[in-house]
C-alpha cells in the first residue's frame, strides 16, 4: 500500500483501493504521465465506469534495479478509490496501448487491493 494520506482517507472512505502498477523501460516525461492519465480518465468517463484515481511514479534508477533485480525504467501506479477490480482489463490495455503510442516498451505487473483494516 502507498503511504499517502489521501490515499489513506479512501480507503477509510471506500473500504478498499484497487491500484494497477506497470514498468516502463525508459524516463517518462511529466507531458507524457499527464498524456496517459488525461486518456485513461477520459476512457473511463466515457463508459461510465470513472472513480477517484491518483498516479504514483517511482523512478527505478540503476541502485535501485541492482537491489531489485530488475531494469532501469518508471513505475507506474494508477490507484482508484473504491473495488474497480472489474475495470482491470480496460485499464491495461488503454495504458498500454498509450505508452506503445509513445513508443516505450512496457509490462504490465497486476493489481492490488488495499481494504480497511476494522
Amino acid at each position: 500500500m502507498i503511504p499517502d494520506v489521501e490515499i489513506q482517507k479512501w480507503v477509510a472512505r471506500h473500504g478498499t483501493v484497487t491500484s494497477f502498477t506497470f514498468i516502463v523501460y525508459g524516463d517518462l516525461k511529466d507531458s507524457e504521465i499527464n498524456l496517459l492519465i488525461n486518456g485513461l480518465t477520459v476512457f473511463l468517463k466515457f463508459n461510465s465506469l470513472i472513480s477517484k484515481v491518483a498516479v504514483f511514479c517511482d523512478i527505478i534508477n540503476e541502485e535501485k534495479a541492482v537491489a531489485w533485480n530488475t531494469y532501469q525504467g518508471t513505475r507506474i501506479s494508477f490507484i482508484f478509490a473504491g473495488d474497480v477490480i472489474g475495470t482491470e482489463s480496460t485499464v491495461e490495455s488503454t495504458i498500454m496501448d498509450g505508452l506503445k503510442f509513445l513508443r516505450y516498451k512496457a509490462e504490465y505487473i497486476g493489481y492490488n487491493r488495499s481494504d480497511c483494516i476494522v
